[in-house]
């Protein structure tokens, strides 16, 4: 049915409609509803409130209304929903596509499905009331479809700037619980706690702190299963589990009774989040008094929190144990930053390609995929792959509920060398769909260090063997985050195969172990160094890291990342993905090329995205690193006669390129040898002339990204460097990308859509 001058009313409606029927159990939708649905009078085209009743706003307009719709968005902002407790931060200048005036009833809304035509920018209020909101993309607009928006108002719903505002009052909390400790460090109470984790009990408080973290994210955990109605086994049968508020009393926690409700909650699962919380309330480790005080004054934070709507807030409590570890000099276990986690995750999962190979409603597919993250730390790249994983699957109509207990036992695995890290890992997963049991969990602490027999564990890298020692599996089994018997992680290890993952995606620690610089100067081998390992062992540890990647094209020059890539390449399925992050030297530094000649021959559509550029220190994707870092994506190849084929095309072209190297090929003092090197992108330097017949090569500067991802972290302008195809049709295509992208959560957005340029790929 045609009906011209369909006016926006209508089309508000439709668009609720569609945006209803796709999270149908996730979020309310109010579209274009009369009367006051905000307290201050008036009402908005279209009120989402997310399941924590967070607003967001779409104020929509018929094209080429995009002036109106973008004041009318700002107007907005600083308001209050009638239906939530929360103001409006977040608003959505949306303009429908012209055709959509000539439509209505089932055409219409059939219509807002299939295009990909919408145009939409996101403006969040700040802090500051006297500066203007913030605008993504700064200058132009997204254009994508419905889906696409349906995912930017989901993230939209959790500004970066209330994660951060929360940040501080629970980490006051922590400090405030460890100083209520009544013994001494080190003494026979201090070595328990320490102990449950894993850890020593240093002078510095650092463990302890930890420990703390562990218990409130606990506390908060329990209160999501209870307002989640997860059931518990009872003296009288199933039964809701009873929420921490019912065991405090007159400004005191029944802590033992407490402890009783996880025990129940430990009988049907969960075991990585309460186990270890639980032994530390217990009395092997506090006294009566002082288990009491520490639940009260974590109890008066974690309630804070949930009452400012942060129950299920996975990033809080990352934001934290990433000022905790105590090991960092030497693990380098830096936090991967939620806006870097979501778009490495969105690069990885690209819209147009689910993992293995079926539609994203398929449900039976997707609960087969394997997604690993070898060196998991609090589990914020793997939770975000899940999350988008879960989020596009419910967005085409896949019930992500009911894909939870599949993916929880067999789809999600977190590796770690630190017990809190993998407690921390198995929150945020199961904390996606709480009242959801599951059949067991796929997450290992793994063994670091010194071993029983005289040799040496090196935590994940140990799993670079194609079979793993039983030795190792008996030390992971007594040293894990869920007490599993070596059965259980014999069972897990086998299945942490090589050639078995749909996605690795991963942040490695990048410690070189030949760096002897400033505070490493007196550590035989740094790489190696964390947990208080001696000599022996350090040196145990480097030769067994040699032994297992001789070959292969990590080196110790390149650091522990290096390793951790060969890692990812050998665990990975052929048409599998691997996504990293990395450091910025893994682009351009001579001890990665063999890496990134593998990259070249046995991968395809390899994307590197980097922010760093001269004379800025914003340069990084982890929090605190201070060091230029850059984000890998690539699939490898399953054609190995393709890798065949590239051998013998490189040795012809290595053998063209020998006789032309006495020729000029690069500006800004470059070798002359990087003409041959195609596998390196020109650092600081453009081509100027080909370096063999048929070769494009070229650099462009101020190219719009934001519609070749269509995702706020590139919609910024954009530098590219780029090495075309050659003269063969099948060659590998290295094209490398710099991108500026913001640091805050609302400029990093899950990638949407797959309308990638030819600028953006390799191969």
């Amino acid at each position: 049915m045609t009906s011209p001058g369909t006016h926006e009313h209508t089309i508000n409606v439709a668009l609720g409609e569609v945006l209803r029927g796709m999270r149908p159990g996730s979020w309310t939708v109010i579209a274009d509803r009369r009367g006051d649905v905000l307290k201050e009078g008036g009402w908005p085209d279209v009120l989402v409130l997310d399941a924590a009743n967070w607003p967001v706003i779409i104020e929509a307009k018929h094209h080429p209304g995009h002036t109106l719709a973008e004041k009318d968005a700002n107007d907005r902002l600083g308001k209050h929903p009638s239906d939530s407790p929360h103001p409006i931060e977040t608003a959505i200048a949306l303009v429908y596509p012209p055709e959509f005036q000539r439509l209505d009833g089932k055409a219409l809304r059939e219509a807002i499905g299939a295009t990909d035509a919408l145009e939409y920018a996101l403006y969040t209020k700040v802090a500051d009331d006297e500066r203007d909101p913030e605008r993504l993309p700064e200058g132009g607009w997204l254009r994508g479809g419905v889906i696409d928006l349906a995912m930017l108002v989901h993230r939209a719903a959790t500004p970066a700037r209330r994660i951060e505002d929360l940040a501080d009052p629970l980490a006051e909390g922590v400090d405030r619980a460890a100083e209520l400790f009544d013994f001494p460090f080190g003494g026979e109470r201090g070595d328990a706690l320490a102990g449950v984790l894993g850890q020593t009990d240093d002078t510095g408080g650092q463990t302890r702190r930890m420990a703390m973290t562990v218990l409130l994210n606990a506390l908060v955990f329990h209160a999501a299963l209870a307002q989640a109605g997860f059931t518990v086994r009872g003296a009288d049968g199933e039964r809701i589990v009873r929420p921490v508020e019912h065991f405090w009393e007159r400004s005191a926690f029944r802590h033992r009774e407490l402890l009783n409700e996880w025990d129940a909650i430990l009988d049907r699962n969960y075991w990585p989040i309460f186990a270890s919380a639980r032994e530390m309330l217990g009395p092997a480790v506090m006294t009566t008094e002082t288990a009491a005080k520490v639940a009260d004054r974590l109890w008066q934070t974690a309630n804070e929190l949930i009452q400012r709507g942060v129950t299920r807030s996975h990033d809080l409590t990352g934001t934290v144990f990433q000022r905790l570890i105590a090991d960092r000099k030497f693990l380098a276990t830096f936090y991967t930053r939620p806006e870097a986690a979501a778009l490495l995750a969105g690069l990885a999962l690209p819209a147009d390609r689910p993992p293995g190979g079926a539609d994203w409603g398929d449900a039976e597919t997707l609960a087969g995929v394997q997604i690993g993250d070898f060196a998991c730390g609090t589990g914020t790249l793997l939770s975000a792959a899940y999350q988008r994983l879960s989020l596009l699957h419910e967005l085409h109509g896949g019930d992500a509920k009911a894909l939870h207990g599949p993916m929880m036992a067999h789809g999600l695995y977190g590796l770690d060398v630190l017990n809190i890290a993998v407690h921390l890992t198995a929150a945020m997963l199961a904390g996606a769909q709480p009242d959801t049991p599951f059949d067991g969990e796929c997450l290992l602490t793994m063994p670091y260090g010194a071993r029983d027999d005289g040799a040496a564990a090196i935590g994940s890298l140990d799993l670079l063997a194609a079979e793993v020692q039983s030795t190792l599996i008996g030390e992971a089994a007594a040293t894990t985050a869920g007490g599993r018997s070596p059965e259980n992680v014999r069972d897990l290890v086998n299945r942490v195969g090589h050639g078995k993952f749909d996605l690795v995606i991963m942040n490695p620690p990048f410690t070189r172990p030949t760096n002897h610089e400033a505070a490493h100067a007196n550590v035989p081998i740094p790489a190696y160094a964390a947990f208080e390992t001696d000599a022996t062992a350090q040196r145990a540890m480097s030769a067994n890291v040699k032994a297992l990647t001789q070959g292969a094209p990590s080196n110790d020059y390149a650091g522990l990342a290096s390793h951790f890539a060969e890692l990812a390449q050998r665990k990975v399925r052929p048409a599998g993905t691997v996504a990293m992050v990395l450091p910025l030297s893994a682009l351009s530094g001579g001890s990665w090329g063999a890496v990134r000649r593998q990259w070249a021959d046995g991968c395809e559509g390899t994307v590197a995205v980097t922010i760093a550029e001269a004379k800025t220190l914003d340069c990084s994707f982890s929090a605190d690193t201070g060091m230029a870092e850059c984000l890998i994506i690539t699939r490898r190849s399953d054609n190995d006669a393709r890798r065949s084929t590239l051998d013998a095309r490189r040795s012809t072209l290595d053998a063209r390129l020998a006789d032309e190297r006495s020729s000029p090929s690069c500006e800004s003092g470059l070798p002359r040898r990087c003409a041959a090197d195609w596998s390196r992108p020109p650092s600081g330097a453009r081509w100027t002339t080909a370096p063999s017949r048929g070769w494009r090569t070229g650099r462009s500067a101020g190219r719009p990204s934001c519609s070749a991802t269509s995702t706020a972290a590139t919609c910024s302008i954009a530098r590219s460097r780029t090495m075309g195809r050659g003269p063969w049709s099948e060659s590998p295509t290295p094209r490398w990308r710099r991108s500026r992208t913001s640091s805050s959560l609302e400029r990093c957005l899950p990638l949407t859509t797959a309308k990638h340029s030819r600028s953006q790929s390799l191969g």
